[in-house]
């Protein structure tokens, strides 16, 4: 009985050394690695780093080396797969944390969690400098005569909640976006995406966003483009008008694979319905659009007037489409976190309209960086009282530009609504006063920076002193700037 007993045991430790070998082995012979998920894969890590003068042993060798076997173990798409379905089935809970399961076969970002539980609410000054920021880029746009709309587009579970897991509680707070829609009503440049794509998602005949990914479908991107399109009509004179009527469309449904999916279920190719809205295709691009996140995307149509230029993420991938058929000259701009609006670029002589668009999980990130423009002249305030001696800040000449940036100290008393302005006093006691934005760069929701790029050309050479002035037209508190 012993002896049994023993070759039980060591039965037991063969088959587990075996199965935890499968990975191992399946790695040495390449089979089974590949992966369907949305960003780099790691690769092999040297075991050596070379510097200009020596060569130094990796001391991360170890580590990285369980990053590239996490990524390129054998099998992985199998047992990624099988982990995720046993999760699910047995549990009800994602065993990704950028994926979150809800009911009906309905899946959602995690990114958007933050959003709908009331976790990421920007504070009243952040909502405040939200619509400051987007004022000042709608004032440098009208003066090179560029028509600029602002729209963002809602998470799926802003359209459709009724599906998320029964624990994930929303907020009955008001989202960031509802917040700073609730702003910017009176903003022609404004366009209220969510309460286009609510009165859209009212037909539950087919859905606007697709189940198994982040992103709307063909529907949903047509609504949009029809509410822009009615914006700039409502806004430019003669504009030459082109929106989509839904009902003359010949819609088919076509299947394609989910990001969301892809990444609990890699082996299983799960699909979800697509609806090819049968557009015919009038315009050319300068390369084939074989990859919508391409950086930059240009592409031309005859028989159009105005140019276009957009500033995008990944939902204006299936907006491309349909937009570029509207429009003479269309560039359409991918943005992230850390690059911010070159507004530069629209206002170089080549474009009548600017469009930022972003996903409303993205939101704070326009606060991340302020835009590339030049900082708006201002008239000096009626009342300016110092209350600091001197500040720090960093100072950046970038050959056409002096580029401020800093946090604001307490001196200030910063309020909700407080404006930051920038004063240079030459030589001669005469100041010139801009306008910055209330951004701290690399942090969104630091409710006290200042960021400005003063044009270099709009200054005589002359000696300058610098202060910062917190406060509004009727009443601000200054300090001088130390440039850093």
């Amino acid at each position: 009985m012993k002896i049994f007993k023993k070759l039980c045991a060591a039965a037991y430790v063969l088959i587990i050394l075996a199965a935890c070998s499968v990975p191992f082995a399946g790695m040495v012979l390449g089979l089974g690695a590949e992966s369907t998920e949305n960003r780099t894969m790691t690769g092999m890590p040297d075991l050596y780093t070379a510097q200009e003068d020596r060569i130094d042993p990796n001391l991360n060798y170890t580590s990285e080396l369980g990053e590239y076997y996490s990524d390129n173990f054998g099998f992985r798409q199998e047992l990624v797969t099988a982990n995720s379905w046993l999760n699910e089935t047995i549990f009800g809970h994602s065993s990704n944390e950028k994926t979150v399961i809800g009911k009906d076969g309905w899946y959602y970002l995690g990114e958007t969690i933050d959003d709908y539980t009331g976790a990421s609410a920007l504070s009243e000054r952040g909502i405040y400098r939200l619509k400051k920021t987007l004022d000042l880029i709608n004032e440098f746009s009208e003066e090179g005569n560029i028509t600029f709309v602002f729209f963002v587009v809602p998470n799926k579970n802003s359209i459709y909640p009724e599906y998320m897991p029964w624990n994930i509680r929303a907020s009955s707070f008001p989202s960031n976006l509802d917040r700073l829609g609730k702003e910017m009503k009176a903003k022609l440049y404004y366009l209220d995406i969510k309460s286009v794509l609510q009165k859209s998602a009212e037909d539950r005949s087919r859905f606007i966003y697709l189940k198994n990914d982040s992103h709307w479908n063909n529907i949903g991107a047509l609504a949009a483009y029809n509410a822009l399109q009615n914006n700039l009509n409502n806004r430019i004179k003669k504009f030459d008008y082109m929106p989509i009527d839904e009902s003359k469309l010949y819609i088919s449904q076509n299947e394609i694979s989910g990001d969301l999916t892809a990444m609990l279920y890699p082996s299983l190719n799960k699909t979800d319905v697509q609806y090819e809205l049968g557009i015919p295709k009038n315009f050319s691009s300068t390369k084939p659009l074989t990859n919508m996140m391409d950086p930059e995307i240009n592409t031309t149509c005859q028989g159009r007037y105005y140019n276009i230029i957009c500033y995008r993420d990944s939902f204006f991938n299936a907006f491309i489409p349909i937009n570029s058929n509207a429009f003479a000259k269309a560039r359409y701009t991918r943005t992230s976190k850390t690059s911010p609006y070159d507004l530069n670029a629209a206002k170089s002589g080549d474009y009548n309209i600017a469009v930022i668009e972003i996903a409303e999980r993205n939101l704070p990130n326009v606060l991340y960086s302020a835009p590339i423009m030049d900082a708006p002249r201002v008239d000096r305030p009626k009342v300016t009282r110092r209350r600091y001696s001197q500040q720090k800040c960093s100072f950046v000449d970038d050959g056409e530009s002096f580029i401020l940036n800093g946090e604001i100290g307490d001196w200030a008393d910063i309020e909700d609504d407080s404006e930051v302005y920038i004063e240079l006093r030459n030589s001669k006691d005469k100041s010139f006063y801009y306008e910055a934005f209330p951004i701290l760069s690399g942090d969104g929701y630091a409710d006290n920076g200042f960021s400005a790029h003063i044009n270099k050309y709009d200054l005589k050479n002359d000696e300058y002193n610098i202060f910062l002035h917190v406060g509004n037209h009727e009443l601000t508190r200054y300090t001088e700037l130390l440039l850093g």
